[in-house]
Parts: structure tokens; C-alpha cells; sequence
């Protein structure tokens, strides 16, 4: 951080900058240091991006352990929505290289440079664009900050130290979150499916009901059961059945974006919390999720295949109730209503 004050090279109202850039990112380091959550932290970054640096389009890109790809994690609330689907491999568009070489790229004017994606054509009103690494301290690069302009030539070059300087603080403070969490361990996740635990969701809902609060925004519960269960393990035994979890857990994961929260319920039944997702949105997430399902050939010996079906009901908040409880809720009479009407379906709406 100290290249950010070289008071030899420096005049009075370029001290005073540099001396309130410094200021800033101690604001910075207090706020994330205080974030218990990973949700926490983001909600804290997010005010510390918009309120102090005044930087409204942005989002976080994520890679998950080893994986080559870069996914969506968190934005803006117009990016989210926009770029949710969004994903990067290793070494594509500018997103992809900065995770490949641990170096930020400028691009002061988009329209003259190549590499530049568009977020994969999702993106046409993109002037100017930084995008900077997320190191951790043992040096590996868990994701990208990146941070747009509408208007050409609007990010400048003296910008870069200040951007690199709140990416490594993120990215430490997300390192310590993820520690944390680890370090919670059993009492957060199901041992079976390694999906977070029905205690850890309702926090997660708590938190993001105070998020949504605070920004006037929405968010989804998507509550999941398996169709005939009882039957399945009755036929084919509760091994086969707790594979059948498994599977289910892993479909689930790869269908939802990183910031999603997935939790086993109970038994046969899971719940997945959509941040900032509508109606519209969630049953878009959830009809993916069923049709997958339905044609996912289950491992139950040497006879032949056998497939299961699932039924989901979606509630919205503050749509479908004014609290947590009432959305999750009326998530669990929209699935028990799914089933009474033939199961395998999606309903959010009467």
C-alpha cells in the first residue's frame, strides 16, 4: 500500500487524494474484517464499492478449488440479473486472462480491443473496463473484480493502484470468510450430500432478508421434493437411495449460480435461496432443474436404468409474505399443492 503515498513525487492536492484513497480502504479493511459471513462480506463490500468509490457496475467472478472456469458470484443488482449465466474459462475474453496471469487489464476504450467479450454479447453498452485478480496469500488467484464504465476512457490509468489495492483487500478478506466456513464445517453442511444444512439456510435467509430490505430487492425460495421416494427405496434400497442424493445434490449445484444457497431440508426434500430473482427467474432455475432431473438415467445395479421426478414450489419475498417464514411457507403449499395435482411440475403461481 505504500505506493499509494510517495509524497516526493506528490503535490498538495495529490497527497490529499492519495490520503483519502488511504482512508477509504481502512474503511475498507474494518468493514470485511468485521463480515462473519460470506454474504456478510459481500453485502459490506458492496457498500463500500457503491457509497465510497461510487462504483455502481460491477461483479465478482468466482473459480471454485481446481476448476477452469470462472462463474458469476455477485454484482450489482442489474449485473446479477443480466450476467447470472455468465461464465469464463481460464484464459478466455479478459475476465479469463486476468485469472490465467494474476495481472489486471485496462481497457480505456472497449471498442478498440478484441479481447474484450461483451460478457459474451450480454454486455453492448460497456465504454471502459478494468479487471483486476483476486490473490490469496499463498499467491493462487480464486477470481476477478471487474469494474465497468459506460462512457469511453472513463477509468484511467492512475485509477489502477487504488482498484488493484480494494481487489487484494476483497480477496484476502474473502479468503479468511472461506477459511472460516471451513473451519465451521460439519455443523454447516449434510454429511451425506455435502449441501449446507437446514439450520445454515435459515441464517442464510435472514441475511439476505436484511439485504433485501435495505436495497428494496427480491429474492426467491425454491423448495424441492422428490417424487415417490419412500417407493424408490422401498424397490431399490436405501444405498441406492442415498446415491440418488447425491446425484440430486450435484444436479442442484450445477444448475445454480455460485452466491445461491442449496441446503438438504430434510429427507428427500432441499431448498435453494435465490438472491435478487423473481418469479420468472426462479422458475426458469427450477424448470432446468426438473427436466434434468427427469432425464437422468439413476445407477441401480445390473437391471435396467431407473429415473426419478421431482415437484418444486417457488415463493417470493415480499411477493409471497412480508417475513422469512411466510416465503418459506408458501414455497412448502406450492410444493404440497405440485403434488396434489400429479407431481413432476414447477408451480409459483395459482
Amino acid at each position: 500500500m505504500e505506493d499509494l503515498l510517495d509524497t516526493p513525487n506528490m503535490d498538495n492536492d495529490q497527497l490529499k487524494e492519495r490520503m483519502f484513497e488511504l482512508y477509504l480502504l481502512y474503511k475498507l479493511g474494518k468493514k470485511l474484517d468485521l463480515a462473519l459471513y460470506l454474504d456478510d462480506f459481500f453485502n459490506q463490500s458492496i457498500d463500500f464499492l457503491k457509497k465510497s468509490l461510487t462504483i455502481e457496475d460491477f461483479c465478482l467472478l468466482l473459480r471454485e478449488g481446481d476448476d477452469k472456469e470462472l462463474k458469476m458470484w455477485k454484482a450489482d443488482s442489474v449485473n446479477s440479473e443480466i450476467l447470472k449465466d455468465v461464465s469464463f474459462k481460464i484464459g478466455e475474453g479478459i475476465s479469463g486472462l486476468v485469472a490465467q496471469t494474476g495481472e489486471p487489464i485496462l481497457i480505456q476504450d472497449v471498442s478498440k480491443d478484441d479481447r474484450f467479450l461483451h460478457y459474451k454479447g450480454k454486455r453492448t453498452d460497456i465504454g471502459s473496463f478494468i479487471s483486476l485478480p483476486l490473490r490469496l496469500s499463498d499467491g493462487s488467484i480464486i477470481g476477478v473484480l471487474n469494474v465497468h464504465k459506460q462512457e469511453a476512457n472513463a477509468i484511467q490509468e492512475k485509477d489502477v493502484t487504488l482498484f488493484m489495492t480494494v481487489a487484494n483487500n476483497i480477496a484476502l478478506a474473502l479468503g479468511r470468510m472461506k477459511a472460516s466456513e471451513t473451519l465451521k464445517g460439519p455443523s454447516n453442511y449434510d454429511e451425506l450430500t455435502s449441501l449446507y444444512t437446514r439450520s445454515y439456510f435459515r441464517e442464510s435467509c435472514q441475511r439476505e432478508y436484511s439485504r433485501a430490505q435495505r436495497y428494496g430487492e427480491k429474492f426467491a425460495v425454491l423448495m424441492i421434493d422428490i417424487d415417490h421416494f419412500k417407493q424408490f427405496n422401498e424397490t431399490y434400497g436405501q444405498l441406492q437411495g442415498d446415491e440418488v442424493l447425491r446425484i440430486l445434490a450435484n444436479i442442484l449445484r450445477k444448475n445454480v449460480r455460485l452466491g445461491d444457497i442449496i441446503a438438504r431440508y430434510g429427507g428427500e426434500e432441499f431448498i435453494i435461496l435465490l438472491p435478487n430473482t423473481d418469479t420468472d427467474g426462479a422458475m426458469i432455475v427450477a424448470e432446468k432443474i426438473r427436466c434434468e432431473i427427469a432425464q437422468q438415467d439413476l445407477p441401480v445395479g445390473k437391471g435396467p436404468k431407473a429415473t426419478i421426478t421431482i415437484t418444486a414450489g417457488i415463493a417470493i419475498y415480499p411477493d409471497n409474505g412480508p417475513t422469512v417464514d411466510d416465503v418459506i411457507a408458501m414455497a412448502d403449499r406450492f410444493l404440497y399443492l405440485g403434488k396434489y395435482l400429479g407431481r413432476n411440475r414447477v408451480l409459483g403461481k395459482l
